[in-house]
């Protein structure tokens, strides 16, 4: 989608669908043309649109399509308003079959002009998101290029919130084609062939480790992991180095593409779902992608353990004793713990990094889904200052995080006998002890844990979000580093 603004719209203009943004008790804009106001009359008139949040109306002028859509109260527009509008006004273009489309909308004045503009642009785009995978036929028209109208156009933070917004989104767009491919096609070779694409498009140092050298530096958990799969298992290094960074952040994402359970085999049913155990990974790596390109004065690592999770004559089994990258043993309990297992290695391999604050991203327990539904992910952090600082980027971007508790008592649950700690406890609680199992990894790292595993995947339907993969977590990844520059 190509992405244009101006103070007035271009002169020439054929977009077959001018969306209008109107609020509540101002829906006869002076500074529409009269052409417009004249052909709005007979709906505003009727009160049939009184400009309700996301109420629409659709009125044919000659060739032209005018969409209406509502914004509620002025005093109460915010940005996730804008988003949902732009997801909408995209999303209806769709259905027309139209691929022009032009938006007008007002500044507000509790939305500052590089948000407005940002939210607008990301709704746009990710309501424009048509995964067509391997089908047949040919694919569905999308909105090809879309032209924004508002006074504030030109502006230097107005100009930032396009730009930002754009890269953002289609960054996000990214994690959700990787998380909505069959598992037969992103495979770990894959995501590791999309981060070396990803690292040669800009100044993004990558490396792959594989084969015997994960086995060399012993790397345990993924080793362990990966025994019952064909698929060799690697470990995804890149590096954002920008030359003046003041700060450090590394992200670790869990990349399993395809977990069965193992030999503690999950139930039949929805286990094709189970593809989307990478999106942790897919959202680090195409994160790292909108950061790179953003060029923040932060420097940003990016770690993805990837491998399956099958149950081969040589998986691993429970009650095996495992040791992982950094010496801690553990006596595994149930194969289906798996990704703590991943994230543990990952985790040692980040204190070596001593970055200033480690972020793991990881659809880990259905436990959490229990607990937060599929509207919100666990946050679980050992320091308030990182977690307050994900807790705002999450509200910029309507990501919703809610933090639970990380405290010890909950390793008690996860003593052993013959190793340091076992990776499964009881069936209570169990988003809070693997969390928990994964803090004593992280050791002295400011760390923090976001258990996806309800907001990975077939989040409640949106005007910007259908379903499948949601790419969640890079809008909130992307402001959370911004805001440290």
């Amino acid at each position: 989608m190509k992405i244009g603004s101006s103070k007035r719209p271009s002169r020439g203009d054929r977009s077959a669908v001018l969306v209008l943004l109107s609020c509540s008790g101002s829906l006869r804009d002076p500074d529409w043309p009269e052409g417009i106001r004249r052909a709005l009359q007979g709906a505003l008139g009727s009160g049939d649109f009184t400009g309700e949040s996301m109420q629409t109306a659709l009125i044919y002028d000659g060739n032209r399509r005018i969409l209406l859509i509502g914004l509620g109260a002025k005093d109460k527009v915010d940005v996730d308003l804008l988003r949902r509008a732009g997801g909408l006004a995209s999303g209806r273009a769709r259905a027309l079959k139209q691929t022009r489309l032009t938006v007008w909308t007002r500044p507000f004045k509790n939305v500052g002009a590089r948000d407005h503009a940002q939210a607008l642009v990301e709704g746009l785009i990710l309501g424009n998101y048509v995964f067509h995978g391997l089908k047949s036929e040919a694919a569905p028209a999308v909105v090809e290029r879309v032209e924004i109208v508002c006074d504030q156009a030109g502006s230097k933070s107005w100009s930032h919130g396009l730009r930002v917004g754009e890269i953002v989104a289609e960054a996000q767009c990214a994690a959700r084609d990787l998380g909505n491919q069959p598992a037969n096609v992103v495979t770990p070779q894959y995501l590791a062939a999309t981060a070396t694409r990803i690292a040669a498009r800009g100044d993004l140092h990558c490396r792959i480790l594989q084969g015997g050298e994960l086995v060399r530096r012993k790397f345990g958990g993924l080793m362990a992991v990966s025994q019952g799969s064909k698929d060799a298992p690697v470990l995804i290094e890149m590096d954002y180095r920008p030359r003046r960074a003041r700060k450090t952040v590394c992200l670790i994402g869990k990349g399993l593409t395809f977990d069965s359970g193992g030999i503690s085999l999950k139930p039949a049913e929805k286990m094709e779902e189970m593809k989307y155990d990478m999106c942790g990974g897919a959202a680090v790596l195409c994160a790292l992608d909108a950061v790179h390109r953003l060029r923040p004065a932060v420097r940003v690592i990016g770690l993805v353990p990837a491998t399956t999770n099958m149950p081969g004559g040589g998986a691993i089994k429970p009650g095996d004793v495992i040791k992982s990258y950094g010496g801690i043993s553990i006596e595994v309990i149930n194969t289906d713990a798996e990704g703590r297992l991943v994230l543990a290695d990952a985790l040692g391999r980040a204190r070596e990094l001593n970055p200033d604050y480690t972020i793991d991203l990881a659809t880990l327990t259905g436990a959490v889904v229990v607990a937060l539904g599929h509207r919100a992910a666990g946050l679980f952090s050992t320091s308030d200052t990182l977690a307050d600082r994900l807790l705002r980027a999450s509200n910029a971007t309507r990501e919703r995080l809610w933090r639970l508790p990380l405290w010890d008592e909950y390793l008690e649950d996860l003593k052993s006998q013959v190793a340091d700690l076992k990776n499964s406890g009881s069936r209570w609680g169990g988003a809070l002890t693997a969390a928990a199992f994964l803090k004593k990894f992280a050791g002295d790292l400011a760390f923090a844990h976001l258990d996806i595993a309800g907001t990975a995947w077939d989040m409640p339907r949106s005007e910007y979000y259908d379903h499948g993969a949601t790419g969640f977590g890079v809008r909130t990844l992307v402001r959370f580093i911004e805001e440290l520059d």
